[in-house]
Order: C-alpha cells, then sequence, then structure tokens
C-alpha cells in the first residue's frame, strides 16, 4: 500500500512538474524569454508571438514550438537506444529551423501549382509499399523467404498497430506531394532528336584528329606594348578591372563544454541510484528519482545490433531481471535492467544520467558572452578578446554580399548573414550566433567596396592583356594564312616540314570531355563539328591557334538513347527544382539565450 502510495506520489509531482511547464509555454512566457534581450523591429515582433520569418510568411511560436516537438521525436527514431545529450537538443533546435525553413517554401510552392495528394492515394501507396523495416520481418514471410502480401495487409489492418501506420501515413502526407511534384517537373521535359544524337556522339565518339598549332614559337622578338595602348586598353574595359565587393568577418568563440566536476557529479549521482536499489528499492521508482531519461517505466525493446558496443558488452553478462553495475557510455553514465530475450531483438529498462553542463555554468558563459559584447562598445574587439583570454578568429570573406560559412556550424546561419550585409565596418554583432557547443560573437573587421581600380593599380594586369592580344594577332595571321594554302591544296604534314616552328600533332580522343580536357573547349567543339576527312580553318585560343583535321571517327561507348534521356530529364528537373525553391529572405528572432 504504501509503495502504491509512494509511486503515486511520484507521478502526482511528475504531472504537476509537466502541467506546471506547459502551462508556462502556453501562457506566453516563451515567447517573453525569447524576447528577454532583442529591441526594435525584432521586439515589436516578439510581443506578436512571431520569432521569425520566410519571404512575407511570419512563423509563430507554435509553429515553433511544434516543429522542434516532431524534430524530437523523428531524432529519438533515429538514434532509438541512445539518449539525447546536451548537443543533440541543440542539434534539434538548429534541425527544427531548417524544417519549418523548407516546409514554408515548399507549401508556397505546392500551394501555388495546386499540387495535392488525397487520404485514398496516400492508403494504397501504403498497401503497395510496406515500410523498409517490415519487408524483412520473419513474421511477414512466407514459407519461400518472400515478402507475404496478404499477411502485410493483415497487420496493417489490426486496429492495435494503428499508431505505426498512423505514423506511416504522416510521413507518406509530407513526402507524397513533393515527388509528385517532382515527377511532374521531370516528365514535362522533352529532349530534342538532334540533342539526343549530339550528345550520344559527344559521349561515345571515338576521334583521331591532326592539328598544326601556332604559338609562342612563331614569335620572331619580345612584344611591348606602349603607354598609350595599355592606358586605352584600360578606358575600354574599365569593368574588367572593378573589384567585387568584400566583407571580412572575424570572431571569437565561447565555448559551452563539459568539466571533470560536471562528470563526477553525473557518476556520484549514479552511484546513489545504485545504492538505493541495491538496498532493495524498485528500478522503476529509482528511476524516477535519478533518471535522465523521460518518464516511462515500460520496458522498450531494441534490435541488438543496435545496441552502442558498452551497453552490449553489459547486456551480455547479465540474466533476465538483473541489473547492472553503473558504466560509463558516450552519452553518459547508465544502469541497465533486462527485461527478456526474443531471438535477436531484447527488453531492456535503464536509469541514466547524462554528463552535462552545470546551470550554474552555463550561465556564467551567458553572462561572459553579454560582458565581451558590452566591452567592445568602448574597447576594441581584438583587446577585449586578448583580455578574454580568447583567439580571434577568421570566417571566410563574403564576396558581393554571398555568404562562405565553411568551417562555421551555426543554429542559425541567416542571422548572422542578414546582420553582415548591413553592418559598418568595425561593427561588432549585438548578439551571439548560437552553435551547437557554444556562442560565437562577430566583428565586421573590414569593408572593401566594390570600385573600379585606378590606372596605376590595373596597370600591370592591362599590359599583360595588351601583350597577349599583340601576340595573338602574330600567331592568328599566320594560322589564317596557312589555312588559305591548305584550302589550296597543301595538306597539314606538307606544310608542317617546311616549317619548323609550327608544331604537327595527331592524337586520339576516347568521347568529346577526354578532348575538351586536353585541349580546351575551342579545340573540342570544332572537332565535334568536322566529319571524318575534314580540316577546319584557323581555331583562336588564349595561347595559340589551330588548324585541326578529323582523320576518323567512330560510335564506340556505352550511352544508350534512354539512359541520356533519363540523366537530361533529371538534370533539368533538378535545375527548374533549385530555382523553384530558392529560399527567400530569413530573418531570425529568436535570442540566442532563450532556446
Amino acid at each position: 500500500m504504501l509503495t502504491t502510495l509512494r509511486k503515486r506520489t511520484r507521478l502526482i509531482m511528475i504531472i504537476v512538474a509537466v502541467g506546471f511547464i506547459g502551462g508556462f509555454l502556453l501562457g506566453g512566457t516563451l515567447c517573453q524569454v525569447i524576447q528577454s534581450r532583442v529591441s526594435g523591429e525584432e521586439n515589436r515582433f516578439l510581443a506578436k508571438g512571431i520569432i521569425g520569418q520566410v519571404g512575407d510568411h511570419k512563423i509563430t511560436t507554435n509553429e515553433y514550438r511544434n516543429a522542434v516537438a516532431y524534430t524530437t521525436d523523428k531524432y529519438r527514431e533515429e538514434n532509438q537506444l541512445r539518449d539525447l545529450t546536451n548537443e543533440d537538443y541543440a542539434q534539434i533546435e538548429t534541425r527544427a529551423w531548417s524544417f519549418l525553413i523548407s516546409e514554408i517554401t515548399w507549401g508556397k510552392l505546392l500551394q501555388r501549382c495546386k499540387v495535392q495528394i488525397s487520404e485514398q492515394e496516400i492508403i494504397e501507396i501504403m498497401k503497395a509499399n510496406p515500410p523498409e523495416e517490415l519487408r524483412t520481418n520473419p513474421e511477414l514471410l512466407d514459407s519461400a523467404g518472400n515478402f507475404d502480401q496478404d499477411k502485410y495487409l493483415e497487420v496493417m489492418n489490426n486496429p492495435q498497430n494503428q499508431a505505426y501506420f498512423a505514423n506511416y501515413f504522416r510521413e507518406l502526407a509530407q513526402m507524397l506531394p513533393k515527388e509528385k511534384f517532382r515527377i511532374d517537373v521531370v516528365n514535362s521535359y522533352r529532349v530534342p532528336g538532334p540533342e539526343i544524337a549530339e550528345a550520344l556522339l559527344v559521349t561515345n565518339g571515338q576521334w583521331k584528329v591532326t592539328s598544326l598549332y601556332f604559338g609562342p614559337r612563331l614569335l620572331t622578338e619580345k612584344v611591348e606594348p606602349t603607354e598609350e595602348e595599355v592606358l586605352a586598353y584600360y578606358k575600354a574595359h574599365l569593368k574588367d578591372f572593378r573589384t567585387r565587393e568584400t566583407r571580412q568577418l572575424r570572431y571569437v568563440k565561447f565555448p559551452l563544454a563539459v568539466s571533470s566536476e560536471d562528470s563526477a557529479e553525473a557518476e556520484e549521482t549514479i552511484q546513489r541510484a545504485f545504492s538505493q536499489l541495491e538496498a532493495g528499492e524498485e528500478f522503476n521508482l529509482t528511476m524516477l528519482d535519478y533518471s535522465d531519461l523521460k518518464a516511462d517505466t515500460t520496458s522498450a525493446f531494441f534490435l541488438r545490433e543496435r545496441l552502442d558496443k558498452a551497453t552490449d558488452t553489459v547486456i551480455s553478462k547479465l540474466e533476465p531481471g538483473r541489473h547492472s553495475k553503473p558504466f560509463l557510455t558516450d552519452y553518459g553514465w547508465q544502469i541497465v535492467i533486462l527485461d527478456s530475450v526474443r531471438q535477436d531483438s531484447l527488453a531492456l529498462r535503464r536509469i541514466l544520467v547524462r554528463v552535462k553542463m552545470d546551470a550554474e555554468a552555463a550561465a556564467a558563459v551567458r553572462d561572459a558572452v553579454r560582458d565581451f559584447i558590452e566591452r567592445t562598445k568602448e574597447e576594441d574587439f581584438d583587446s577585449v578578446a586578448t583580455n578574454t583570454d580568447l583567439t580571434v578568429m577568421r570566417a571566410r570573406p563574403m564576396v558581393d554580399q554571398k555568404p562562405n560559412l565553411a568551417g562555421l556550424n551555426l543554429s542559425s546561419p541567416s542571422q548572422l548573414v542578414n546582420w553582415a550585409k548591413q553592418a559598418r565596418q568595425g561593427q561588432v554583432m549585438d548578439a551571439p550566433v548560437r552553435g551547437p557547443d557554444g556562442f560565437y560573437v562577430f566583428e565586421l573587421s573590414e569593408l572593401k567596396p566594390a570600385e573600379t581600380q585606378e590606372f596605376e593599380q590595373a596597370k600591370d594586369p592591362a599590359s599583360w592583356r595588351v601583350r597577349q592580344e599583340k601576340e595573338k594577332q602574330v600567331w592568328l595571321a599566320q594560322a589564317n594564312q596557312v589555312a588559305d594554302e591548305i584550302r589550296a591544296g597543301k595538306n597539314l604534314e606538307q606544310y608542317a616540314a617546311e616549317n619548323e616552328n609550327v608544331e604537327l600533332t595527331s592524337e586520339e580522343f576516347s568521347g568529346l570531355f577526354d578532348c575538351r580536357r586536353r585541349k580546351g573547349p575551342e579545340f573540342a567543339g570544332t572537332v565535334l563539328a568536322l566529319e571524318p576527312g575534314q580540316t577546319s580553318g584557323a581555331i583562336e585560343t588564349n595561347w595559340g591557334a589551330f588548324i585541326i583535321r578529323c582523320d576518323s571517327r567512330q560510335e564506340a561507348g556505352t550511352m544508350t538513347t534512354q539512359t541520356f534521356l533519363q540523366q537530361r530529364q533529371q538534370q533539368i528537373a533538378q535545375e527548374v527544382m533549385q530555382g523553384l525553391l530558392k529560399e527567400p529572405e530569413i530573418k531570425d528572432y529568436r535570442d540566442p539565450f532563450g532556446y
């Protein structure tokens, strides 16, 4: 009786706690937490329960909360036995935000194109396409080891499996409209016949060619442009000497990392739980007292192959009904009890104590971030960083306002990008950017606007280009003269024998891509246009001129018409989809300290 009452008391306390948290969120306090340290336009939106925008769509706190809940469930499914760490929860926030942006963008596109899918369509697809995990389930195979569709339909129609198939229905409902639209886009493009023929030749063609090369060996004296020629070229090509806008970002990182004290505290907690078990307490009640897992005391089945190595080693030494000693895993300290074993699956319960950052230490990091930002209002960014024992690092520069955030793991890159596009040189971002394992504070250290270079700065490259043009005129003039002689009856071999400064080369190419890689696009394009026995005129490139003869051509590749059609349709569809799904402007009003 006392044990039952004790259990109920603990459950009542949990329900009260959950109810308090639910009321805390539903009562709008979440919005107040997010709002606590932002101002201006962001504050006005947050006061209305809006935490961001994707184009003209305003993301509400309810939308965001639902996305986080959905993403958390998906994340738990992916990781099964492994409980979620602090880093996992930060990753969930990032995924939820990306999921929202993707779904809003897709939703607008599907609505605009009136793409819909009916409930009956989804059910028919469910019947014809069982989940992959059920295709190999021994209970759904016939005597020959093949998947039995009738058994699957029985399982699908069993009311006891309603929750499982309801989840499968939701996944298909989310995925199928997008897939339906993709299929429509792929099938909307028809590849013209001439394009097919040329593509097969490009891939399957095998060429033998002979060419004359007219290059620098023809120059009898060094070409030097005059000052007037260089200046005239510069004035005629000013756009070629225009620099691009460059924004250089620098940052310091405040890590959120567990310490040895945090690890010792978790170990101490798990040892107290073990002592309670050894004193005769029920496993479920000890779970409620100590475990970081959500309060679900029901035994859960796991595939043996999904266990991490540490847990599998401990489980292999347990008999059903016995619990383990505390042991350390990658995700925290753990005690497990083995309830039962069934073929390649086993049922167990766990007490898990994560090694997590102390609340006071996390608060100290947040205070340090705020203090750093405040000090940069009066002091130099480098000086504040030095006095705080932080290393200043450079991000990859933004060129023409196109971000390059490679190497930076940020929960909301759009916050940084939107700020950097408007910031002044020397300005420090007034709020940190959250990452899975810490906070980043950014400074726009250098802003170089797009501008036309002065002549003295552009003089050397302009001189090089004028020199290149003058050299090109020399070898191109001779190549055109030789082309006239070839048309008059002289062949390539005869001319090369008479002119040692002209190179004669015979080559074989397996496909046009091979030709382009070795000789350049101008050469490859000419080869493609020539029939066997034909000789081209003078072909100009940046490093010389060519006269090309096609000696032979045959098709010996493996590309088929059907393969090319599929590849070409997929390529066009991908390009169209990228254009249609281009993300609109994104604004993130979330406070990095509040989520």
